[in-house]
């Protein structure tokens, strides 16, 4: 099937002809759920993950998102906030850099109306960054309290850094003698917006695909790390730390020492996994 597009879509011809990479990119965002779930799992043993994997999938891919949306609309609304201070702040203080009441001759209109639609220009991307810093931000604050080590947060970063990189790569931007000479051709040329455009995309999607891999293990460590409740089940009762539920199956946390504990709960049965045997055994059904 062949697509013809029309002149003066040259910059859309150019997404569509890398194509390959904005479908990776589509589909990394349609799984970044799930690699925080593989995130979540990276420590629970092999035995639990084959029996409480596709259970429990739901109830922590859903508490996922639920905080991701939350924090989104908490972060829009922080952003929204800012705007209503800092925009007639700065309205303000250009004209009032030399008093309210100067007189506005040619020199000094177009030197205002210059600053202020440059203003205008640039507020919108501006916004758009502190939007997803305050983003990340919340999420690393609320949903995982900052719960980060020492291999979570080189990897994290490190894993970052490479991702950036190679989205530059992507782009087309060491072939270039400087970043301004790199800008002026995307600007300028059709075919390097369209791959910039397409470096870009792939590089964000890969970018928050490790973020949220790297959260789902920073969210199972701040489960574990929490103080044990008394948890009663069909078969079990104890004290424990509830690390994910899902429909009446319960993923608990035992800890002494330095052994450590996974039990796996359903209506219809328990199973668990320890280091060694120094838990009391799992309580079987009472005659």
């Amino acid at each position: 099937m062949q697509f013809t597009f029309p002149p003066g879509r040259t910059w859309f011809y150019e997404v569509w002809h890398h194509k390959a990479s904005v479908l990776g990119g589509v589909l990394a965002i349609i799984s970044l759920s799930l690699a925080h779930y593989a995130g979540f799992l990276m420590k629970v043993p092999l035995q639990i993950v084959a029996v409480a994997g596709m259970p429990l999938a739901k109830g922590v891919t859903a508490t996922f998102l639920f905080y991701m949306f939350f924090c989104a609309v908490f972060a829009r609304v922080l952003t929204s906030i800012l705007q209503l201070g800092i925009l007639p702040f700065l309205a303000l203080t250009d004209r009032l850099e030399r008093g309210f009441s100067r007189k506005m001759d040619w020199t000094h209109q177009r030197r205002f109306v210059r600053s202020h639609t440059q203003t205008i220009k640039w507020e919108g991307h501006i916004w758009i960054a502190i939007q997803a810093f305050l983003f990340l931000l919340l999420m690393l604050g609320i949903y995982v309290k900052f719960t980060i080590t020492w291999i979570s947060g080189v990897g994290l970063c490190m894993s970052i850094v490479l991702v950036l990189l190679s989205g530059l790569v992507r782009s087309g931007f060491f072939l270039q003698p400087s970043p301004s000479t790199f800008s002026r051709k995307i600007k300028k040329r059709p075919a390097r917006s369209g791959r910039a455009a397409s470096a870009a995309f792939v590089t964000i999607t890969a970018a928050l695909i490790i973020v949220a891999f790297f959260m789902g293990g920073m969210r199972a460590s701040l489960l574990r790390d929490q103080e044990p409740q008394m948890t009663m089940t069909k078969d079990f009762t104890g004290m424990a730390t509830v690390i994910a539920s899902s429909e009446g199956a319960l993923l608990l946390f035992q800890k002494q020492g330095i052994e450590l504990r996974y039990i796996y709960s359903t209506p219809e049965f328990t199973t668990s996994i320890e280091t060694k045997p120094v838990f009391p055994p799992i309580g079987s059904k009472k005659e």
